[in-house]
């Protein structure tokens, strides 16, 4: 009865971590693409994203929150479930200053001064239903989507 139970504790860690793999694997420019993914143009960009309230959630699990305000600055804030100290999880709300912008090139792009580094990208933001998905590159279906969410 022992081999039995350690065969069918074995059998259901193997499970659970073929499952976390699995929604670990984070969404890619290709899913984006194969669920009719919709890019947004320049124009419709900058017509969304002034005083837009906007939600992300990083590669690393972590959601930020920030308004882009009419002028070019936002205010930032981190959950930072994703990000890791030197004992553990860090569990505390980083706050972050920082500036979005919509380049010529379709990009939507962000820089955000935390307190422990600066945070500077740009991405090309896809429409899939409700959700938006923003990728570094176009051309490279393998670019990890990250996920996004805007309203006013």
């Amino acid at each position: 009865m022992r081999l039995h139970f350690v065969q069918a504790t074995t059998l259901g860690a193997g499970l659970l971590a073929a499952a976390l793999a699995a929604q670990a694997e984070p969404m890619r420019l290709s899913d984006v693409r194969a669920a009719n993914g919709q890019q947004l143009t320049v124009e419709e960009l900058r017509q969304m994203m002034p005083g837009a309230k906007v939600m992300s959630i990083s590669y690393n699990g972590s959601t930020r929150r920030w308004t882009n305000d009419t002028d070019g600055k936002l205010n930032a804030s981190s959950d930072n479930k994703g990000n890791t100290g030197s004992g553990g999880r860090m569990n505390t709300v980083a706050q972050g200053v920082g500036t979005w912008s919509v380049n010529d090139n379709g990009s939507f792009c962000v820089n955000i001064e935390w307190r422990s580094l600066t945070e500077n990208w740009c991405r090309f933001m896809f429409k899939v239903g409700d959700k938006y998905y923003g990728v570094t590159s176009v051309a490279n279906n393998a670019a990890v989507a990250m996920e996004f969410s805007f309203s006013k």
